[in-house]
């Protein structure tokens, strides 16, 4: 089979298919739990502030909402001229139309910032014990609630359940530049909450705002994001039978679309050249999700940051220079997306296409229009049954972290650390493929100092420098008798073994200190841990671990090796696991 292309490709397409339709079939049977745990109400500190200069008595969400916004004070949050107004707007809003044009400046906080401050003193003047005691009393807590909500029953075995707790009333964050940050997040009650439970299942006690039986999801309870209008679930946990199944079949699509990927890439380069315009529109959208890894960009809701993808690019958000093609937008969670691709190769004919569509419309306009990623998933089916968008990303992580691994060549005779670090360098290309940028720690210059500091004491220190003076003493010393001269001679011996282990520790120290280094500073501003978590196949680096010798353990966290225990009953070969990438 393997020397008869046409019947590798039948092949590799009926697999497609067939992990396609097993992700269909995994549903459960039955589903039984607790509903989910509300965190305690706020009580209230006696907060005193004044506006305006008059003393104003608050209520007890008014009071929540001062006190939170006094613990942000130290944060560069505070400082954040949106973040100030957003909350203002949102406070002002509880006390009806009295504060109509109320600014930050207006009130006084005093009360509220003193108060935190002694909170926090409180908690640094407890003694160990003091410490010790009330940790074991929050792990008594946890593990009491734990039992009540963190377990389910799934077609009758006992199943776990991850993020038991629904948000507490807070103010909102975001990430990067998002329009909503320092807005106030309202409490969730059981009215905002649709629990999905089995038909045959006891409610739970409470007054839900739905009750479900969604077997084909993996969710226990789910709500609606006041702000955001973003759906937030309840989920599984990562050790689930079925919630494994699908992970795997997550990743066998992936593998599975690397063996069809010149099949893939033909069909949409073909199609670039088509005379259709409807062709050629669909199918330069589907090359850009291709060729840079973007997310379809249709899944945003109304309400969200102005954050695009491939289907609702505008004009604005690209520059056709005479041989390139710049990308600068802000993506999912307002993440900054800049990215340039040359006109050369197969990309020309998409340089060509984006000139086309981008020649008669305004900057504000969407480049493809109404395209959907209904629309572009459907393209995909007409290409391999099953293939959609999402697979690309998983693909595109998979494939650079192989290709690193591969290009790096053998390194089964370097240190651990070494080996650790290639892979993580290997994990740095998938995000930024992904986009996986973080916002960077306010203490991250301080926290490269000190490493930079660590290093230079550590290449001067010289711990062996006792043991050569010793060596040295004991190198002239005279004996009397046969005896003792054996005993110098082993001694001496002893001593050299010292220094050389002495050497080789520093040596390793060192080299361990220098690599810690520049990974710092080469992922200063990515996340590795979202790729390694959602996009990169997991059985590419155990693999090439188990190749040169590593520790896949130190890759990943524990709790991603509970996510992924599906990989260790995985017994393929680097050389076979990356043919696949």
């Amino acid at each position: 089979m393997g020397n008869n292309p046409r019947l590798e490709y039948i092949r590799q397409r009926s697999i497609f298919v067939k992990v396609h339709r097993i992700v269909n079939l995994m549903k459960w049977k039955k589903l039984e739990h607790n509903g989910i745990l509300f965190p305690p109400d706020f009580e209230t500190k006696k907060i005193k502030i004044k506006i305006k200069g008059e003393s104003v008595d608050l209520d007890i969400k008014q009071e929540e909402m001062v006190y939170q916004w006094a613990k942000k004070k130290d944060t560069p949050y505070a400082q954040d001229k949106v973040f100030q107004k957003n909350f203002v707007a949102d406070f002002a809003k509880t006390f009806g139309s009295k504060y109509k044009k109320l600014e930050l400046t207006d009130i006084e906080f005093e009360n509220a910032f003193n108060l935190v401050d002694k909170e926090k003193d409180a908690k640094e003047i407890l003694t160990k014990e003091e410490k010790k005691a009330l940790a074991l009393k929050r792990k008594e807590l946890r593990d009491e609630m734990k039992e009540k909500f963190g377990k389910g029953k799934m077609d009758g075995k006992e199943v776990e359940i991850a993020n038991y707790m629904a948000e507490p009333p807070g103010i909102f964050i975001g990430r990067g530049e998002h329009p909503l940050r320092g807005k106030w997040k309202p409490k969730v009650t059981t009215k905002h909450v649709t629990l999905n439970l089995g038909k045959e299942a006891k409610i739970p006690k409470g007054d839900w705002g739905k009750i479900v039986h969604d077997k084909e999801s993996m969710w226990m309870a789910s709500w609606t994001d006041y702000l955001t209008q973003k759906r937030k679930y309840v989920w599984l946990a990562d050790t689930a039978g079925i919630k494994q199944d699908r992970d795997k079949a997550k990743y066998d699509k992936a593998k599975m679309l690397a063996g069809e990927i010149e099949t893939v890439k033909n069909k949409i380069v073909k199609d670039m050249g088509s005379r259709d315009a409807e062709i050629r529109r669909i199918s330069t959208v589907c090359w850009l999700i291709y060729r840079t890894a973007m997310r379809v960009g249709d899944e945003k809701d109304p309400e969200e940051a102005d954050t695009v993808g491939a289907t609702t690019l505008r004009k604005e958000h690209v520059t056709l220079t005479t041989d390139a093609i710049k990308f600068d937008f802000l993506g999912k969670d307002s993440v900054r997306w800049q990215e340039t691709v040359p006109a050369i190769g197969n990309d020309k004919q998409f340089y060509e296409n984006l000139k086309e569509l981008t020649l008669k419309i305004k900057p504000t306009d969407e480049i493809f229009g109404n395209l959907t990623s209904r629309g572009v998933n459907e393209y995909y089916k007409t290409v391999v049954n099953g293939l959609t968008a999402k697979v690309f990303r998983t693909f595109s992580a998979s494939t650079v972290v192989s290709r690193y691994l591969n290009e790096n060549g053998d390194i089964k005779k370097r240190s651990q650390m070494e080996k650790l670090y290639h892979a993580k360098l290997a994990n740095l290309e998938a995000a930024k493929m992904c986009n996986h940028k973080r916002t960077i720690p306010k203490t991250f210059e301080q926290s490269l100092q000190k490493k930079r500091d660590t290093l230079k004491v550590a290449e001067k220190a010289t711990p062996w420098k006792k043991n050569e003076e010793i060596l040295e003493k004991a190198g002239i010393t005279k004996t009397k008798t046969d005896a003792q001269e054996k005993k110098r001679k082993e001694r001496i011996t002893k001593i050299k073994q010292m220094i050389k282990k002495s050497k080789t520790k520093q040596k390793e120290k060192v080299e361990k200190l220098k690599l810690q280094l520049d990974l710092t500073e080469k992922t200063r501003d990515y996340n590795l841990g979202t790729s390694l978590r959602n996009y990169i196949d997991p059985r590419i680096f155990k693999s090439w671990t188990d190749e040169v010798k590593a520790d896949w353990e130190k890759l990943y966290t524990s709790a991603l090796q509970k996510k992924f225990l599906w990989v260790k009953s995985e017994n393929e070969s680097w050389q076979n696991v990356s043919k696949h990438y």
